[in-house]
C-alpha cells in the first residue's frame, strides 16, 4: 500500500508540473494581471520538452514522432532562409516560432504519461476557462484583461484569446460524449462552446464546426426511433441559438460580406495576397522549397512585412496553408500535413474520435486561415496527439491497459 500511495502521489506531482508548463505554453491566456517573464517561462518548457524527447525518442508506438521531427527540421531550416534570403539574425528567427515550438509537449506527455481521463478533464476545464475568460472581456471591451487577441476586422473588433484551440478540441469532445451518452448537460455544454465560437465571429470556423458536427452525428447516429429524435433536438436547438439577436446578426454579417468578397472579383484580398505572395515575394526558387523565412523581431525583414500588412493588408497567415507554404517552406509544411492526416485517419474507439474530427477541422479551415498553425493551437495539438497514441496503444496492448486503468484508480483514491 505504501508503494501505491507513493506512485500516485509522484503522478500528482508530474501532472502539476505538467499544468505549469501548459500554463506557460498559452502565456496564461495572455491576462494581464498574471506575472510572467514570457522569455524565461519559454525557455524552460523549451528545454524541459528537449529533455523529454531525447529521453523517449526510443521508445515504440509513439506514433507521431517522425512526423514532428520533420516538422522541427523544417522550422530549423527556415532559420536560414530567413538570414540568407533577408539578413534576418537567427535569434529574430528563432523567437519568432515560439508557438511552434510547444508541439513538442507531445513528447513531454510520453514522459510522464498521465491518463486518458486526466488530459480529458484538462481539456474540458480549459475550455471552460477559455469561454469564461472570452465572454468576461467581450463583454467589458474597450476595458481590457487580456493584453492580446484583438483583431479589427470589417470594422469590427474580434477576440482570439491564447488557447481557443482548447475551446474546439473541448467542444468536438462534448459533443462526442452526448452522441454516446445522450446525457443533457453534453449538448448543453456543446452549445455553450459553440455560442463563444460564435462571438469570435470568424467564418470559416464557424461553418467548418458545422460541417464537422454533420458528419459527426451523421458517423455515430444509427437511424433508429431514439436517434433521429437526438437529431432533431439537436438541430432544433441549433436552429432556435441563431434565432437570437446575436447569433442572427452574425449570420446577416457573414452572408452580406460573403456577397461582398464575390463582387470584389480580382480585387478580392486573398487574390491580392495570392499574387503577391506566390509571384512577387518569391525571389528565387529555393523559396518553394524551404520558405522564404518567417520575419521577426527588430529585423527589417520584420518592418517590410508588417508594412505590407498595415497598408495593404497583405498578410500569409490569410492563405492558411498556402502562406505557411511559401513563407515557412515545404519541409515543415509536409511533417504538419503528415501528422494532421494520420491523425484524421488512424482508427479510434467510438470515445475518442472526436480527436480524428479535430483534425478534419483543423484541415477543412486551414485553407483560409492560420487556425492549424496558429499561436498556442500546437500545445493542443500535442495533446490530442498524445491521446491518439494512448488509445491506439490501450487498444493493441492490453498491459498498456491494465497498467493505466491501475494509475487511473490510484489517482481517483
Amino acid at each position: 500500500m505504501r508503494s501505491e500511495i507513493k506512485i500516485s502521489n509522484v503522478d500528482n506531482l508530474q501532472y502539476v508540473i505538467f499544468i505549469v508548463f501548459l500554463l506557460f505554453s498559452i502565456h496564461f491566456w495572455d491576462i494581464r494581471y498574471i506575472p510572467q517573464k514570457l522569455n524565461a517561462e519559454n525557455m524552460l518548457t523549451w528545454l524541459a520538452c528537449g529533455y523529454c524527447l531525447v529521453m523517449v525518442i526510443q521508445k515504440k508506438n509513439l506514433h507521431f514522432k517522425n512526423a514532428i521531427i520533420l516538422f522541427m527540421i523544417g522550422l530549423m531550416i527556415n532559420i536560414l532562409t530567413a538570414y540568407l534570403n533577408f539578413g534576418q539574425s537567427p535569434k529574430d528567427t528563432i523567437l519568432s516560432f515560439e508557438y511552434q515550438y510547444f508541439i513538442l509537449l507531445y513528447f513531454m506527455l510520453h514522459l510522464i504519461k498521465p491518463n486518458i481521463k486526466f488530459l480529458e478533464n484538462t481539456i474540458i476545464i480549459f475550455a471552460i476557462l477559455y469561454s469564461i475568460i472570452y465572454i468576461v472581456q467581450v463583454t467589458i471591451f474597450p476595458y481590457r484583461i487580456v493584453t492580446s487577441g484583438l483583431i479589427f476586422d470589417r470594422g469590427k473588433f474580434q477576440f482570439e484569446i491564447l488557447g481557443h484551440g482548447f475551446l474546439m478540441l473541448g467542444y468536438f469532445l462534448i459533443l462526442n460524449r452526448f452522441l454516446l451518452d445522450r446525457k443533457p448537460k453534453n449538448i448543453l455544454l456543446a452549445i455553450g462552446f459553440f455560442i463563444v465560437l460564435l462571438l469570435m465571429g470568424f467564418r470559416t470556423k464557424i461553418a467548418g464546426a458545422l460541417l464537422v458536427t454533420l458528419i459527426m452525428i451523421f458517423r455515430t447516429i444509427r437511424f433508429d426511433m431514439k436517434d433521429l429524435g437526438i437529431i432533431v433536438v439537436v438541430v432544433l436547438l441549433f436552429i432556435g441559438l441563431f434565432q437570437l439577436p446575436g447569433p442572427s446578426n452574425l449570420l446577416k454579417d457573414f452572408s452580406s460580406d460573403t456577397q461582398k468578397n464575390l463582387k470584389e472579383g480580382k480585387n478580392y484580398v486573398r487574390l491580392r495576397q495570392l499574387k503577391f505572395f506566390f509571384n512577387e515575394y518569391p525571389q528565387n526558387v529555393s523559396y518553394y522549397i524551404f520558405g522564404g523565412g518567417k520575419h521577426g523581431g527588430k529585423s527589417i525583414y520584420n518592418f517590410r512585412m508588417k508594412s505590407f500588412e498595415q497598408n495593404y493588408n497583405i498578410v500569409w497567415v490569410d492563405l492558411g496553408i498556402l502562406g505557411f507554404y511559401i513563407v515557412i517552406g515545404a519541409v515543415a509544411l509536409a511533417g504538419m500535413l503528415w501528422y494532421t492526416f494520420k491523425a484524421i485517419f488512424i482508427k479510434l474507439p467510438n470515445d475518442k474520435q472526436y480527436l480524428n474530427f479535430y483534425f478534419v477541422f483543423l484541415l477543412i479551415v486551414s485553407f483560409t486561415t492560420s487556425e492549424i498553425f496558429s499561436s498556442g493551437v500546437f500545445t493542443v495539438v500535442a495533446i490530442a496527439l498524445y491521446l491518439i497514441d494512448m488509445s491506439v496503444n490501450e487498444k493493441s496492448d492490453p498491459d498498456t491497459l491494465t497498467i493505466n486503468k491501475k494509475r487511473l484508480l490510484l489517482s481517483n483514491k
